[in-house]
Parts: C-alpha cells; sequence; structure tokens
C-alpha cells in the first residue's frame, strides 16, 4: 500500500532540510578556520575544501546532494546553466575526520 504524504512527513522532511544545511553551515565555518589557521589562502584551494566538505556532510548524513544543490548554496554565478550529477564520495575517504580531509584536498594543490 502507497502512503500518503501528510503534513506531518512535509514538516518532518522541512526539518531534515534545516538539520542539513545547520550541518553544511557549521562545517563550512570549520573549514574557512582551518584554512586561516593553516595559511591556505589560495581561492581555488578554499574553494575545493569548501565542496569536499560538503560532499562529506552530505556523505556523512548519508544523503546524496547535486553539483547544482551545493553551487546555489554557495552563491555560485551561473549554477542553473550548468550540468548536473551526484556528488559521490570515494570509498577511500570515508574513515577520514574533517581535518584530515583538508589536509588531503589542501596537500593536492
Amino acid at each position: 500500500m502507497k502512503k500518503v504524504w501528510d503534513r506531518k512527513a512535509t514538516r518532518d522532511w522541512i526539518a531534515q532540510l534545516e538539520h542539513r544545511i545547520e550541518d553544511i553551515r557549521y562545517y563550512m565555518e570549520r573549514t574557512i578556520q582551518w584554512c586561516e589557521a593553516n595559511e591556505v589562502y589560495s581561492d581555488r584551494t578554499v574553494f575545493a575544501c569548501i565542496i569536499m566538505t560538503s560532499v562529506w556532510v552530505s556523505h556523512m548524513r548519508n544523503e546524496p546532494i547535486t553539483k547544482k544543490e551545493l553551487f546555489e548554496m554557495l552563491g555560485v554565478k551561473g549554477w542553473e546553466g550548468i550540468d548536473d550529477a551526484i556528488y559521490e564520495f570515494n570509498e577511500e575517504y570515508e574513515s577520514y575526520e574533517h581535518e584530515e580531509l583538508l589536509e588531503m584536498v589542501a596537500g593536492s594543490f
């Protein structure tokens, strides 16, 4: 039997989105603080760290995130016109803590 979408389901969905955004925002702020503390100032490197952090948070929450969704959240101009794709987290990085992930990303530049 198919479950009917009701008001409670809508409230739960909205709450889940709010928590997701709060989690991503929290870790983005930590990413910026980490970059400053580690003297990572290149726009390209900081942007890569923020992207990877957002994908990491989504992965930890077991929720997919798309390129368009992420670029919209980040305020990237022209995000509407880009090809969309789901960002998938490489299994190799699943055991990384947040700072380890940032060290790996920043070290690749």
